[in-house]
């Protein structure tokens, strides 16, 4: 799903990942998962704007919910993918 993603945005494609599968990862995040891909979240809480989802305490970053997987696993997005204060700290420059 994740490397799917990877390409798919990159790529501009608008590919949606089934609402069962990124329930079913979505559901199982917990901090050592964060851990293992080393993303610094601290004081940002990821907030997905098409379904109920909430992850960490802080500063809201907005995205839809395979965006915000993509923020969990480090990688960095397109301009226009993320809102909020902390968007700038996951987003591509250039």
């Amino acid at each position: 799903m994740i490397h799917g993603l990877d390409v798919s945005v990159a790529l501009g494609l608008g590919r949606r990942v089934p609402d069962d599968r990124l329930d079913r990862v979505l559901g199982g995040v917990g901090p050592k998962h964060v851990k293992y891909f080393g993303v610094d979240l601290t004081g940002v809480q990821l907030t997905a704007d098409d379904r109920t989802w909430t992850f960490g305490v802080g500063a809201p970053l907005r995205g839809s919910a395979q965006d915000l997987l993509l923020v969990l696993c480090g990688r960095r997005l397109p301009p226009g993918h993320l809102s909020g204060e902390p968007g700038a700290r996951f987003t591509a420059t250039g």
